[in-house]
């Protein structure tokens, strides 16, 4: 794989999608979006419980769907994502991803990936599992994993997401 100081174009080919989970924290939301959403398609929104996940919540983020899955707007970016990515991402669209990240990043990328993996959740209706290296050349040497879930309204009809990024440490 990657090397120190690699450039943002060999970063970017690094991202792929995923069978199964390589990091167990995405492996643990992935299994508490199946025991949620039991014999249903996906679970409800309101059957995620924070207290059912406080160890993952500082890498957590919750997504609201705009524009049938077009775009989306973080309602929750956890903490080590704020760290990780440099950049407070709550209230913002995946759309503007990027843009003040420090160190600085490929906001191209940033925006393909994060989209690429919400966009394979939502078609899917099932959890979208990825990894890949971090798109800022100073930082090429982290590993990332994520997954993206698919949540309802009650309605059966995807208006949120939620996933999580963590690291190889």
């Amino acid at each position: 794989m990657g090397q120190i100081g690699k450039n943002f174009e060999d970063a970017e080919d690094d991202f792929r999608f995923l069978e199964a989970p390589l990091h167990a924290d995405a492996a643990r939301l992935a299994d508490y979006w199946q025991q949620k959403r039991g014999s249903r398609a996906m679970p409800d929104r309101s059957d995620i419980a924070p207290r059912d996940i406080i160890s993952l919540l500082p890498s957590i983020v919750i997504y609201d769907v705009i524009d049938e899955g077009r775009d989306y707007r973080v309602r929750i970016f956890g903490t080590a994502l704020v760290n990780l990515v440099g950049e407070e991402r709550t209230g913002m669209l995946l759309s503007e991803f990027g843009a003040k990240c420090v160190p600085p990043t490929n906001t191209e990328a940033v925006r393909r990936r994060w989209m690429d993996s919400m966009t394979a959740a939502y078609t899917s209706g099932q959890p979208a599992f990825v990894t890949g290296r971090m798109s800022s050349s100073l930082r090429s040497y982290i590993v990332w994993h994520g997954v993206s879930c698919p949540l309802s309204d009650g309605s059966g009809k995807i208006t949120q997401m939620i996933g999580i990024m963590t690291i190889d440490q």
